[in-house]
C-alpha cells in the first residue's frame, strides 16, 4: 500500500465534521482537511468568526462548508450537527471533538464551582459522548475515524475542572477505541500542550497576546509553543490511512512540557 507521508493527504469525496472551529485549533483542522479534499461542517457560537473561517475554506479551497452556530451547552446541537451533515453531504467520514472551554473557578472554595463543573463537563465531556454515538451508525458506514482533542492538562495536576474533564475524555478515547474497533471506527485523542488559543483566556490566564507566546515557551523544553496549523498536521494524520493501525491512543505534542523540572 502506498503511504503519504510526505504528500498531501487525499480527503476527496470524504465528509468532517469539527466542533469549535470558529478558531484556533478547531479553524486550522477545518481547513486543512477542506484543501485535503474533504466536504466540513463548522460549528461554533460566534457567527462573525464562523462566517470568517467559512470564508477562508471557500476561498482557499473553492467549496463552501456547511456552518452551524451553536452552543455545545445545549444538548439538543450534538444531534442538529450530526443531521445537517447528513442532510447536506450523506455521509460521514471523520468526527473531531474539539470544542472546549476552561473556567476561571479553581477553587473548591469558589462560591460558583458547582455551576461551572456543569458547564464545563457539558462541553468537555457530555457533548463528544453524545457526538460520538450519534455518529457511531455513520462511521461504521464509512470505517471512518474519531479525533478528540484533550489536553496535557488530562496528564498532570493543572486546574481540577478543566483537567479532570480532560482526563475523563482521554478515558473515554480508549474506551470508546475498544467498542468501536471491531465496527472498522478508530479513535485518538491529540493531547496538545502550550498553543496559544482563546483557550488561555477562559482558563483565567491573563497574560497580554504579544507577551503569552514568549511566556509558553519557557514552560517547554524545547522552548517552543504550537501554532494550531501543528495540531492540523497530527489530525490530519491521525485521520489518514497512514494512520490505519493507530486507535486508542493518547498522542501527546506539547514541546516536552511536560517533562519540564519543576522548581
Amino acid at each position: 500500500m502506498t503511504s503519504t507521508i510526505g504528500k498531501k493527504y487525499d480527503f476527496t469525496g470524504k465528509v468532517a465534521l469539527i466542533t469549535g472551529s470558529s478558531s484556533g485549533i478547531g479553524a486550522a483542522i477545518a481547513l486543512q482537511f477542506a484543501q485535503y479534499g474533504a466536504q466540513v461542517t463548522i460549528t461554533g457560537r460566534d457567527a462573525e468568526t464562523l462566517a470568517n473561517v467559512g470564508k477562508e475554506i471557500e476561498e482557499k479551497c473553492g467549496h463552501c462548508p456547511l456552518q452551524i452556530i451553536g452552543d455545545l451547552i445545549d444538548q439538543y446541537l450534538p444531534e442538529k450537527l450530526i443531521n445537517e451533515t447528513m442532510t447536506k453531504f450523506g455521509r460521514l467520514d471523520f468526527l473531531v471533538n474539539n470544542a472546549g472551554i476552561g473556567t476561571t473557578a479553581k477553587s473548591l472554595e469558589n462560591e460558583n464551582f458547582m455551576t461551572e463543573f456543569d458547564k464545563v463537563f457539558a462541553i468537555n465531556v457530555r457533548a463528544p459522548v453524545q457526538l460520538i454515538q450519534l455518529a457511531v451508525p455513520h462511521l461504521e458506514k464509512t470505517k471512518g475515524n474519531i479525533i478528540n482533542i484533550s489536553s496535557i492538562a488530562s496528564l498532570t495536576a493543572f486546574s481540577l475542572l478543566y483537567g479532570s474533564s480532560k482526563a475523563a475524555l482521554d478515558m473515554i478515547t480508549k474506551t470508546s477505541a475498544q467498542e468501536l474497533g471491531p465496527k472498522g471506527i478508530r479513535v485518538n485523542s491529540i493531547n496538545p500542550g502550550p498553543v496559544v488559543t482563546s483557550i488561555y483566556r477562559s482558563l483565567g490566564i491573563t497574560t497580554k497576546p504579544m507577551n503569552m507566546k514568549e511566556e509558553m515557551k519557557k514552560r517547554t523544553l524545547l522552548n517552543m509553543a504550537a501554532e494550531p496549523i501543528e495540531i492540523a498536521n497530527l489530525a490530519s494524520f491521525l485521520a489518514s490511512n497512514d494512520a490505519r493501525n493507530i486507535t486508542g491512543s493518547i498522542v501527546v505534542s506539547d514541546s516536552g512540557a511536560l517533562l519540564m523540572r519543576k522548581n
